[in-house]
């Protein structure tokens, strides 16, 4: 049994799967641990030999109907909104704050033109995570979560690279925060699925439904 790029899968006690439909909670001692990440980061590939996760691991619930993933989906698509915001925030404040050639760089249209792109991205990727977590819902659908994660993953790797455009050198040094909030957008960009993988799934559930895509939205969201 193998479960890849597991979030924190080089320090995680215990792994939760949807394996056959149903919910087990895997032991993570007698897996073997790959790293897969970025440098610092815990995402790791795991695997058990044999049927050494079926001995120690416990059975939770059966027909557990994609909701792991959907919940992985959902999540993932919560922290990488969350991240770029603080990225945006970050890279706007230096916008106004860095001098060149006498006025900030933020005055530069250039510098405008990118900060803009990226505030279009980060709010598109809020509003498609917000739709996942109804107020009349106690678990994200899977639909809607895939949604959110295809647009907040897209959105991710386009502000990582604006806000470090902007930043230039400094954005990538130990010292400031910036590097702490893009590495970990490259991290879960990837997590529970990039968004070709969810995209995938979104355009086979529009291509199945046989409505337009009008009427797929408006049903995915009413």
């Amino acid at each position: 049994l193998a479960a890849r790029r597991v979030p924190y899968g080089m320090l995680a006690a215990a792994v939760l799967a949807e394996i056959d439909g149903a919910l087990w909670l895997l032991d993570a001692a007698d897996a073997r641990r790959a790293g897969c990440g970025l440098h610092g980061e815990s995402t790791a590939d795991l695997s058990w030999e044999g049927d050494a996760w079926r001995r120690k691991g416990v059975r939770l619930e059966e027909n557990a109907d994609g909701r792991l993933a959907a919940w992985g989906a959902a999540l993932h698509a919560a922290l990488l909104s969350g991240a770029m915001t603080r990225c945006f925030e970050l890279t706007l404040q230096y916008g106004n704050d860095r001098s060149q050639f006498g006025r900030s760089i933020g005055k530069f249209q250039a510098i405008q033109h990118q900060l803009a792109v990226m505030a279009e991205h980060v709010a598109a990727a809020r509003i498609a995570t917000a739709a996942a977590f109804p107020a009349q819902a106690t678990q994200p659908a899977l639909l809607p979560s895939a949604v959110a994660k295809a647009r907040a993953s897209e959105a991710a790797a386009l502000a990582a690279s604006i806000a470090h455009a902007v930043h230039g050198a400094i954005g990538i040094t130990e010292e400031y925060d910036l590097q702490l909030h893009t590495r970990r957008l490259h991290a879960w960009r990837l997590a529970h699925g990039s968004e070709a993988h969810w995209n995938g799934v979104v355009g086979k559930a529009l291509m199945q439904g046989g409505a337009g895509a009008a009427e797929f939205v408006r049903a995915l969201h009413p």
